[in-house]
């Protein structure tokens, strides 16, 4: 699994709860579509770093944060996985 296959799946899970909350008829309004807001920009975050058919993160294509050509992600990507870090497909190579 990569980071970007990761973070697209964890997102998708959260997203999934947030609508489930959404659906058992809590109040919150508010949480549950920033919320969904937020989950949009993350995906766009890793869609605009992974590529995806988009556009490529400037400093990803250009290798401006990777100095010693690595083959880790990007420190972006690597900091949005960091809150699922406790996760069982979380791989410790990935913490920034």
């Amino acid at each position: 699994m990569t980071l970007t296959e990761f973070l697209l799946a964890r997102i998708a899970e959260d997203e999934s709860d947030v609508w489930s909350f959404r659906d058992s008829g809590e109040s919150g309004y508010w949480t549950w579509q920033r919320m969904l807001a937020e989950f949009q920009a993350k995906r766009r975050i890793v869609e605009e770093h992974a590529g995806g058919g988009g556009p490529l993160c400037e400093a990803c294509a250009d290798g401006l944060w990777n100095l010693e050509r690595t083959s880790l992600p990007c420190p972006t990507l690597r900091l949005l996985a960091l809150p699922y870090a406790d996760h069982a497909d979380y791989r410790e190579e990935w913490r920034p």
